[in-house]
């Protein structure tokens, strides 16, 4: 009867540690933050595509803006309307199981801009 009892609460140790490590993995959701150049935006849609060079080869971010989105360039707030392909932007991201959702876009004026 002893071993029974001590055998039980073990197993009953165990499913309480697996139901609470298993319910953490889907509680935190992992967020990107990455340069690159914007090579598409779609204003219809809320879309933007961003080209992030990684170890000489190219990951694509590409997806809608979350609806609290964070837009800015040179430091203010702006619409997508403001940003252009070809803009080198930090792009905050998530994935979901849906695909990409973008956090932010943030874009600082370049040297060429600056003259």
């Amino acid at each position: 009867m002893k071993r029974s009892a001590c055998l039980m609460t073990l197993v009953l140790a165990v499913m309480f540690f697996l139901s609470f490590s298993g319910g953490q993995a889907w509680a935190h959701e992992r967020i990107y933050r990455m340069s690159g150049d914007i090579t598409a935006i779609d204003l219809k849609y809320n879309t933007v595509v961003v080209e992030v060079p990684l170890a000489g080869k190219t990951f694509t971010v590409g997806g809608p803006l979350s609806s609290k989105a964070v837009l800015k360039k040179d430091k203010r707030s702006v619409g997508l309307e403001d940003f252009r392909v070809g803009d080198r932007v930090t792009v905050k991201w998530e994935a979901t199981e849906q695909g990409h959702i973008i956090l932010s876009l943030n874009a600082k004026r370049s040297s060429e801009t600056q003259k």
